[in-house]
């Protein structure tokens, strides 16, 4: 089965993403990057194409948005491009560095099995993480009891920017939200379209903090425009 990887990236550091590029790349057949706007000139600075030819059938795609639109819209544009070009699985993951590819195994076995048709990563599943109190006891709390509320489906973990799932079932996870309300958005798809999911454990690296408690703020808000006018 061809595991594409879509990795959205927005001003990341050029160095450190090759890095995780080359990681990257010994557990998936394709990576698309999706650069959504950079403006530190990472397109010319970053993405030796060359180290991705190792295995005949791998590649390197590189897409671009002019302007920065978001990441859920980034994802999206990432994973039109893979279902197009004969993806079997499909995996997000951030270009930050903060998940750790030896996860994608893991991750993906699920589908491999037909046992679901996507798999969300948690970091509460594996007990290894050490996860900022204010994040464990305060903020993922209360976006779980918000992901519930909006979705109706009650994860271990919420905003989570690990998972995968089978490309067929693509088109019933579309995203319409721009930005991290697409976390959420893909609970109420999942929902909607009575898709299989299970949750496997993953590690985080915590070497920043990532969302906060304005990000969250943030999230709702775009939850309950949407709700409002659709």
């Amino acid at each position: 089965m061809k595991t594409t990887a879509i990795v959205p990236v927005y001003n990341e550091n050029p160095d450190k993403l090759n890095l995780f590029l080359d990681e990257l790349k010994q557990y998936v057949d394709d990576i698309v990057i999706v650069d959504d706007g950079s403006t530190n000139n990472l397109q010319q600075t970053t993405y030796n194409k060359q180290q991705f030819t190792v295995v005949s059938r791998q590649s390197l795609v590189i897409l671009r948005h002019e302007i920065n639109r978001g990441q859920g819209a980034a994802l999206q544009t990432g994973t039109d491009y893979a279902m197009r070009n004969g993806a079997n699985i499909i995996v997000h993951i951030d270009g930050d560095g903060q998940h750790k590819p030896e996860n994608i195994p893991a991750l993906i076995k699920p589908i491999q099995q037909g046992q679901a048709d996507i798999v969300f990563g948690s970091k509460f599943l594996d007990k290894t993480n050490h996860i900022p109190w204010t994040k464990k006891h305060l903020i993922i709390p209360i976006a779980r009891i918000i992901n519930f509320l909006f979705s109706g489906l009650w994860l271990t973990d919420a905003h989570n920017g690990l998972r995968a799932f089978r490309a067929a079932v693509g088109d019933k996870l579309y995203l319409s939200h721009d930005h991290m309300a697409h976390a959420t958005e893909y609970l109420q798809l999942v929902k909607k379209n009575r898709l299989r999911y299970i949750e496997v454990g993953v590690n985080v690296n915590y070497y920043c903090y990532g969302q906060n408690l304005d990000d969250g703020i943030k999230i709702v808000k775009e939850l309950l425009t949407e709700k409002i006018f659709k």
